[in-house]
């Protein structure tokens, strides 16, 4: 007696469960960028961090790139198993079918390993590009993407009526997600000097809109399947014998598995935020640890006669009443006041004098004896205007 599997699924429930976890996926990974940018830092390599990492759509090394990489590569088998059965009965179009399914297959290795940004860099350097093509694999991305709509026109138009209007809106998602609103993204990046909390968002909505796609692309290949009645079928070359049924009991219903799922959502991202506030937290206390040590570094090279040197926290602003106050008062007994601000520390140090003391070999000097590489200097012409602003 032989034995076989046949499948029947439902496209509406899988492209909705489907839809349910791209959604999760983008979510999530926009409040572990927020919490990047203004909790932990955007250069913070603490554990944290690399937990947002991996929970990112931005990073290519992470669960969401893997998760539409799988999502690429289904909808690449769905065409593969059309473009067979259009081989097999000799239909129209088959090769149309047949390319589509290579074009997702080399989507979802693109996906995986990002093989398109191997082309930016040589694009970009060649043409010096920015703004909205500051990454330059667009430049050979939009050209491909009017070709295949030139050459897959006249295959659409013959698709039946509801498979066309979800082609149609698969394909506005997905290559309006990888191609406008990736050009968008792009010039925040240019604008921006590089990966802001603003361009990270808009790129959120970018691998959205490409993975909401695919989905869409999905649902109507497995509808198409339905409406021919075709069945994705495993069995042996014996008869197959008529199979009961078995219903699959959970032991929770699928309401109370949702909500223990979101609790555990909840849970996960309440904790996420502990952890990356007590992160900041130490990371402070390390920065307020270093910064009188720096101090008494300064001021021993800088000590003689008739030398005032006052520390105080902060980068010096004209914003800062405590910054303004101190340095107002060494004004009064002084001609020369400077100010050496170190933003890594979030410390300022103001050298008073009747001469300045400061100069550039000596600033230079100093932040090697104390391994800093930023900082802001004010001369006492500056240091007068911003305390007289009002």
């Amino acid at each position: 007696m032989g034995l076989g599997l046949s499948l029947r699924l439902n496209p509406r429930k899988i492209a909705i469960t489907l839809g349910a976890v791209a959604v999760l996926l983008a979510l999530q990974s926009l409040y572990g960028e927020y919490l990047l940018m203004h909790v932990l830092g955007a250069d913070s390599d603490s554990a944290p961090a690399r937990v947002i990492d991996v929970l990112s759509v931005n990073i290519e090394e992470s669960i969401p790139t893997w998760y539409s990489s799988l999502a690429l590569f289904l909808a690449a088998s769905l065409l593969g198993w059309i473009a067979l059965i259009k081989l097999i009965h000799r239909e129209p179009f088959r090769v149309y079918w047949l390319g589509l399914a290579l074009i997702f297959v080399y989507l979802s290795a693109d996906e995986g390993a990002a093989l398109h940004e191997t082309a930016s860099a040589p694009l970009q350097s060649a043409f010096n590009t920015s703004g909205f093509f500051e990454f330059g694999w667009l430049l050979l991305g939009i050209p491909l993407v009017i070709v295949f709509g030139l050459a897959y026109f006249r295959f659409w138009l013959r698709l039946p009526e509801p498979t066309r209007r979800l082609f149609a809106l698969a394909g506005v998602l997905y290559v309006g997600g990888a191609v406008v609103i990736e050009s968008i993204s792009a010039n925040l990046y240019s604008t921006d000097g590089g990966a802001s909390f603003r361009y990270l968002a808009v790129a959120t909505v970018e691998e959205s809109c490409e993975m909401l796609g695919v989905i869409v692309l999905i649902y109507a290949l497995l509808d198409y399947l339905t409406r021919r009645d075709a069945r994705i079928a495993l069995q042996t070359q014996s008869p197959v014998p008529e199979l009961t049924p078995v219903a699959l009991r959970w032991p929770l219903s699928p309401r109370a598995l949702a909500i223990g799922f979101l609790a555990i959502v909840i849970l996960f991202n309440v904790g996420l935020l502990v952890w990356s506030q007590a992160q900041r937290e130490d990371a402070t206390s390390a920065s307020a640890a270093a910064a009188p040590y720096h101090f008494y570094v300064v001021v021993e090279q800088l000590a003689s006669d008739g030398v005032s040197i006052t520390h105080f926290p902060g980068v010096f602003s004209s914003d800062d009443a405590h910054a303004r106050q101190t340095v107002s008062a060494l004004l009064t007994g002084f001609a020369s006041v400077q100010v050496l601000s170190l933003p890594t520390l979030g410390a300022s140090i103001a050298v008073a004098s009747d001469a300045p003391v400061l100069t550039h070999d000596r600033i230079i000097q100093l932040m090697e004896w104390i391994e800093e590489t930023e900082y802001i200097f004010y001369d006492t012409a500056l240091v007068r205007a911003m305390v007289a602003m009002p």
